[in-house]
């Protein structure tokens, strides 16, 4: 297998910027790490958020236990402009980080 391809199978794997590391391009996977890692970091302390507070209401008894009204109330909770942006700043350096491994030439 192709070091480019084992980049590219790296960044989709495991975490984007990884393929960029082992092939040698450290400042790029720190280009694509950095956003990645703060995009997820916020994306799952707003899940986080939002799982404690529906715990809080089920136990409390203000939510009843009934999957559709727990549905029903995750639906109808607003997701802040801020989280959106995380998500699509961790797929834009997850599908860079991928097409940039297999693309870009080695040295460049």
């Amino acid at each position: 297998m192709r070091r480019k391809s084992v980049g590219a199978l790296l960044s989709a794997l495991v975490f984007p910027g990884v393929g960029q590391y082992y092939l040698g391009r450290r400042t790029r996977a720190l280009l694509f790490l950095a956003p990645a890692a703060v995009a997820g970091i916020l994306y799952f302390n707003f899940a986080l958020d939002q799982a404690n507070t529906m715990a809080d209401q089920l136990l409390s008894g203000k939510l009843a236990a009934d999957p559709a009204a727990i549905e029903a109330q995750l639906a109808s909770a607003p997701t802040p402009v801020s989280v959106t942006l995380a998500g699509i700043v961790f797929v834009v350096c997850y599908v860079g980080s991928i097409v940039e491994a297999l693309i870009v030439k080695p040295g460049a």
